[in-house]
């Protein structure tokens, strides 16, 4: 089980969203993961976006960022993400 320190409920959504998408569906909104299994994230919240969704790479941030223990990594230069 996890724990979403100070999370609140919309970003527990997006949290479900984005682990649903990275972890099993990504072609679901035209993402492509690479040999890592990252995903750029202006990219895959532009998709989210087309797709219905309303992300911001804002909220991404804190969705890794508020995870305890960590369930997602970004790479260094922050420029993409995956699920752990």
């Amino acid at each position: 089980m996890f724990r979403l320190g100070g999370m609140n409920k919309r970003l527990t959504r997006i949290s479900k969203y984005l682990t649903f998408i990275l972890r099993h569906e990504p072609q679901s909104i035209g993402l492509t993961l690479d040999a890592d299994g990252f995903a750029p994230v202006e990219e895959l919240v532009s998709k989210a976006n087309e797709s219905g969704k309303s992300i911001t790479v804002e909220q991404v941030h804190q969705v890794v960022a508020g995870h305890e223990p960590p369930m997602f990594a970004l790479s260094d230069d922050g420029q993409r993400i995956r699920v752990l």
